[in-house]
């Protein structure tokens, strides 16, 4: 890989008519890379280039407005492009898919899925913009708080998908389908998953920060809090796919594990007290209540009718707070004694599966990405210096 990189920061105005400072800044990055693949002796090269323009104002003392606008490039890594491909057994869990032109109920369809790398990949691209204000009062010192919107629009994302992913997309919308190969309509004979470029990706929502450190009873109190609201998280695979909007679902991941919608409230407090040789610290990390899978349709969501084959007697997760605690002493001779607390009340972990009927994405009954799997935890020592 060979690249070049040029970036640069330039103030404009300083204490003008309408503020104290204006300033730009740009960044652009010119990247070639190359691949060869040893077994059928084809080789690329990509040639790319990323790039970041911004802007900081400073209206008046405490109070900065930013703004940037980026391109960035992301081409597939090794294991992307050259994973070895290998089929499944057939008639397992994992070598077999529902076929939606089989009549009946039972749609099972035994056939080997084919998953591994994919040599022609493209890369990803991504337009992020965001635009926000940074304050800092000057009649509260130490209180720093800031607001941040963004979108980040992803083409070409690449993704691992899943036999039923790729059955369902050739079977419905006629996408995908050089990827699935039939005897008959009712008898899918081979399937070729695994790696591949699924689409767009369109993700908008706001970070909060806050912090705040001042003097309390002899000592320092430190609070910081980091929010993040995520409203939308919109996936098209093509132009013939409907748009689905994953914003708020817990459960399962969005095309084969690669890309984690979240709860659209999401937020991680830290308390801290520092006085001489003692020092406590309480974390607080709240995941907001979600949905289990935006694909279903269950007794909270309109239209919901148990028959439907999308319908589920249960489509909702609970939201779940975690609290915990650590404190230490600094001995006078040199060392510290320590311990903590994870997960101080213990609380249990929603049923959110992270997987689906065709592919297991987690083998646990919650999504290990959002929820504590462990239970309360803790741990003491002591640490000496000679």
């Amino acid at each position: 890989m060979t690249e070049g990189f040029f970036e640069t920061n330039a103030p404009l105005l300083r204490d003008f008519a309408l503020g104290d400072s204006l300033e730009a800044n740009g960044a652009i990055r010119a990247t070639r890379n190359r691949s060869r693949d040893r077994i059928t002796g084809k080789s690329r090269s990509i040639h790319a280039t990323s790039w970041k323009i911004g802007g900081i104002y400073d209206p008046i003392d405490g109070i900065r407005v930013r703004a940037t606008r980026s391109r960035d490039i992301r081409a597939a890594g090794f294991r992307e492009l050259f994973q070895k491909t290998a089929p499944t057994d057939q008639g397992t869990v994992q070598g077999r898919v529902n076929n939606p032109n089989i009549a009946g109920p039972d749609k099972a369809d035994n056939t080997p899925v084919f998953s591994g790398g994919n040599f022609g990949l493209t890369p990803e691209k991504a337009d992020t913009s965001t635009i926000g204000a940074v304050l800092r009062p000057v009649f509260l010192p130490g209180l720093r708080v800031s607001l941040d919107w963004y979108r980040i629009r992803l083409r070409d994302a690449i993704a691992n998908l899943n036999g039923q992913r790729v059955t369902d997309l050739c079977v419905t919308f006629q996408v995908l389908c050089e990827r699935v190969s039939f005897a008959t309509p009712t008898d899918i004979i081979r399937i070729d998953a695994g790696q591949a470029n699924v689409g767009r990706i369109d993700l908008r929502g706001f970070d909060l920060e806050s912090s705040w450190r001042a003097p309390l009873a002899g000592g320092t109190i430190d609070l910081r809090m980091l929010l993040n609201h995520q409203y939308d998280f919109r996936v098209k695979q093509s132009a013939a796919v409907p748009m689905i909007d994953y914003a708020g679902q817990s459960g399962p991941a969005v095309e084969g594990g690669d890309f984690y919608p979240t709860p659209k409230w999401m937020w991680n407090a830290l308390i801290g007290y520092e006085r001489n040789r003692f020092t406590a610290t309480m974390t607080i990390r709240h995941i907001g209540r979600g949905v289990l899978n935006r694909e279903w349709i269950g007794p909270e969501d309109p239209g919901y009718a148990p028959g439907l084959a999308n319908s589920a007697s249960l489509n909702r997760v609970p939201a779940r707070t975690y609290v915990g605690l650590a404190l230490s002493f600094a001995i006078p001779s040199g060392g510290e004694i320590f311990g903590s607390i994870d997960n101080l009340f213990d609380r249990k972990p929603p049923v959110a599966p992270g997987g689906t009927t065709s592919v297991l994405v987690s083998a646990y009954p919650t999504n290990p990405v959002f929820f504590d799997t462990f239970g309360m935890r803790w741990k003491t020592g002591i640490r000496l210096q000679f």
